[in-house]
């Protein structure tokens, strides 16, 4: 009788070691699961809230903004307008201009240079954008640059934010996530 007893204090001891690790394994994987949806969540939020861009060129600064984000208002949107045969500085900020006070991401991209990328494309118009900031490996990064015009004309600039570029890819533009994407009509006269 007192080796039942005892066999029967073992097995429901067993068991209840098996429940104990159960729930703290089933514990573990519901912090971890919502930490990492917490992470995820928080990079694509920071990345809705990136809905203002400023590019200074020279002594102006242009600014695309949206911060009712994609389906709301338009854009507003400024004309770049420069002057022929110029070369011109120039220096991208963001920032959710939605935030109370503004939030200026710029200094965080720029901590993150190495993962970061922006890309100009300039369609239509006499511009060039040359000599893009360098990140920590030497490989372009682009927060800031030169602007140079030659003859009249119109156009547009595209100005991409790339997120974990293949900055030794052939055409890096293509490669990594987009994290801004904004168009600005230019004017060269």
């Amino acid at each position: 009788m007192s080796k039942t007893v005892c066999l029967n204090h073992f097995l429901k001891l067993k068991v209840m070691q098996k429940k104990s690790f159960l729930k703290i394994t089933l514990a573990v994987l519901a912090v971890a699961c919502v930490t990492f949806t917490s992470c995820k969540k928080t990079d694509e939020d920071a990345q809705e809230n990136l809905n203002v861009l400023k590019i200074k060129i020279g002594a102006n600064t242009y600014t695309w903004s949206d911060l009712d984000g994609l389906g709301g208002a338009a854009a507003k949107i400024d004309t770049i307008k420069l002057t022929p045969n110029g070369t011109f500085a120039t220096e991208i900020t963001i920032q959710d201009g939605a935030a109370s006070p503004v939030k200026d991401y710029t200094p965080e991209i720029i901590a993150e240079k190495d993962a970061h990328l922006f890309v100009y494309r300039v369609i239509g118009a006499n511009l060039a954008v040359t000599n893009l900031a360098k990140d920590g490996k030497s490989k372009d990064f682009g927060q800031t640059a030169s602007a140079k015009t030659t003859t009249a004309s119109a156009g547009s600039l595209q100005i991409l934010l790339k997120h974990d570029p293949d900055k030794s890819a052939a055409d890096p533009s293509k490669t990594g996530e987009t994290d801004i994407d904004v168009l600005f009509p230019v004017v060269i006269k």
